[in-house]
């Protein structure tokens, strides 16, 4: 339909109706430097508050929720937390399961609320829009309102599984802590062959989303439902795919621009005080860590803004439709009230105002909620933690070999950690894979071989190669070098009737089990050895766990760090039980946990976790968190990955 307009007689369009016609209206109306800047600082700091009050609302009153509803379902279970061998116990009771979806609706809808409202505002303030907050509010309700409806389980695929594997959800607390456990990473690292698998895994969720990046905006602004707005995504970058390298050098680099020039001087800046003081100031270190979380946790939220706007740009100049308006808003009487193009754009005080206040809100509630837990933070305990080397030393031979075993030795940990299997003829055996194609190039599995076929059996890694010990031959090793073992009787399921006789049994004839320590995955085979043996120190090791601490009856718990936290090990030591974290390798995450009040750290590179505790000993109050949270942030931003 041809557009009704009016020309002057200089040759410029006025009065037009056609809505295709509004970008360059609008350009005009930001054509000065000055309407430009403002335009961008608005567009910018507006949406930035808004998010940030939404970081708020959902940590003091969304979490705090889900975390009762959580409780509560595992109560109506019967359990204290849930794991991934435990999950089945849940679904048996029908309360759990309602409370469990009451809960994916209520993160949902929050999660929704907080995309679809910055959304929203950023392209209703793109617009010009009169009232961008008013507008922008009916039409986020109205986005959210179309996640939340039957295409809800479409949506939470995409906001809880699809995100944050790849990526895109580290801004939010309610699907920060989503991945892949590290253990499983590294489980994936050993081989080529696993190496590539873990690689083609990655390179499609990341294709995945950069194919589904306009899911959001599209909901948003074209007013789709969730499963069209993911097709138009896809189709919208397969045509442009040729230009996609370019489209995300621009946030990459802002990101990286960001982090590697203010990140790296408020770290310094942090870090001065303490340093002129010549003090290891425990309030002194921790406000500098606040603030470094404050200011990192603000130019996350900038850049993520920034992004937004970048994407609905891009949205508008390539994708058919046009920028979507609000139904109250008539494109007719927006633009009568833009500003003419010979005159400047001016906002008025209101405007003014409202940016100022939603700044200032903003900055009151990031420093809130960065600042507190730093300046809470409480220096660490004074007894030693321990250092165990996971496996042996794996730099220095293959996995549970002798050789491992050895080089482990040298680094000087307190304990050298073990996985042990029973063979086809019911003796046992040091490893940690029950099949053993990665690590020897023959599929076979443990449980299929006696004794002397497996410790016949070669395995290789990292240049090294070597046999598999049996349990015997290993501790005796462990005995003549002066190491103390924390041995971990693994489970396959094809184990005899007399498992743990037998076990104990092959044990006794190297010496006292009481030599060295123990811990399982398993909770009956846990109680089972600490019921029979009280003298022993036996533990319960937890891969993925949920919630608070397990009803097993241990001396200690080892968990994997992806589901550590501090209130994890709070509760555990309410308990009397000391927390081990495996298996961490990265220095910043040692000290973290050391700060943190860990009694042991299980590692791969025992060597730098000694080295950082010893640090950390003698400097217990130094900015090393400052330093090492501002790396983290800048690791995790959602554009830089």
């Amino acid at each position: 339909m041809r557009s009704r307009s009016h020309r002057h007689r200089d040759g410029k369009t006025i009065g037009s109706h056609d809505q295709d016609e509004q970008p360059a209206v609008l350009g005009a109306a930001a054509s000065t430097p000055t309407g430009r800047r403002r335009e961008f600082l608005t567009g910018l700091s507006v949406p930035a508050g808004v998010l940030v009050l939404w970081q708020g609302i959902i940590l003091v009153f969304v979490l705090p929720l889900v975390n009762f509803l959580f409780t509560h379902a595992l109560a109506l279970a019967g359990t204290p937390n849930l794991t991934d061998r435990n999950f089945p116990r849940i679904l048996h009771s029908p309360s759990s399961v309602l409370l469990f979806l009451a809960i994916g609706f209520i993160a949902l809808g929050a999660l929704a609320l907080q995309y679809t409202s910055v959304i929203a505002l950023v392209g209703r303030i793109r617009a010009g829009s009169e009232h961008p907050g008013t507008t922008a509010g009916r039409q986020a309700w109205r986005a959210t309102g179309r996640a939340l409806g039957f295409q809800a389980p479409l949506v939470a695929v995409y906001v809880f599984l699809l995100m944050p594997l790849g990526g895109l959800a580290e801004l939010s607390p309610l699907t920060r802590e989503i991945g892949v456990a590290p253990f499983v990473t590294a489980e994936y690292l050993k081989k080529p062959l696993s190496l590539s698998l873990y690689l083609s895994m990655i390179s499609a969720l990341v294709y995945l989303n950069l194919r589904l990046l306009l899911t959001i905006p599209l909901l948003v602004t074209r007013g789709l439902s969730p499963l069209r707005a993911m097709l138009s995504s896809w189709q919208a970058t397969w045509h442009r795919r040729l230009r996609w390298p370019g489209i995300l050098a621009s946030p990459l680099l802002a990101a990286a621009l960001m982090f590697g020039v203010p990140g790296r001087t408020v770290a310094w800046l942090a870090t001065l005080p303490g340093a002129l003081m010549k003090t290891d100031s425990h309030l002194v270190a921790t406000l500098g860590l606040g603030a470094a979380r404050a200011t990192a946790f603000v130019l996350m939220v900038v850049t993520t803004v920034a992004f937004i706007r970048w994407a609905l740009a891009w949205l508008d100049r390539n994708v058919p439709g046009g920028r979507a308006t609000d139904s109250t808003e008539s494109p007719t009487v927006h633009r009568a009230r833009s500003p003419r193009p010979g005159n400047p754009p001016t906002r008025g005080p209101g405007g003014r105002r409202l940016a100022l206040r939603t700044t200032a809100g903003a900055a009151v509630v990031a420093i809130a909620i960065m600042g507190a837990p730093a300046v809470a933070a409480a220096p660490p305990p004074t007894s030693e933690p321990l250092v165990i080397a996971h496996r042996g030393w794996m730099w220095g031979g293959v996995e549970n070999t002798l050789g491992a075993l050895e080089s482990a030795a040298t680094q000087d940990p307190e304990l050298v950690e073990v996985d042990v299997q029973q063979t086809k003829d019911g003796h046992f055996v040091a490893s940690h894979d029950t099949n053993l194609l990665l690590l020897s190039g023959h599929n076979v599995n443990i449980y299929d071989l006696t004794l002397a076929e497996a410790e016949a059996t070669t395995v290789s890694a990292r240049g090294f190669t070597d046999h598999i010990p049996s349990m015997v031959d290993y501790v005796r090793r462990a005995r003549e070098l002066g190491v103390k073992l924390l041995i971990e009787p693994k489970v396959h399921g094809h184990e005899t009737a007399d498992y743990v006789d037998r076990f104990e049994e092959e044990l006794a004839s190297v010496g006292p089990l009481e030599n060295n320590i123990y811990h399982s995955l398993d909770a009956d085979l846990v109680e089972s050895l600490k019921a029979r043996r009280p003298d022993l120190s036996v533990g319960y090791t937890i891969a993925m766990t949920v919630g608070g601490v397990p009803d097993v009856n241990c001396d200690f718990l080892v968990v994997e760090q992806a589901s550590y936290s501090k209130r994890f090990l709070d509760q555990a030591h309410a308990a009397h039980l000391p927390v081990y974290v495996w298996t961490v390798n990265r220095e910043d995450r040692i000290r973290n946990y050391l700060y943190d009040g860990v009694d042991g750290i299980v590692t791969d590179h025992p060597q730098r976790a000694t080295t950082q505790r010893s640090r950390v000993e003698a400097h217990p109050a130094t900015a090393f968190p400052l330093r090492d949270v501002v790396k983290h942030l800048a690791s995790v931003m959602p554009t830089s990955r």
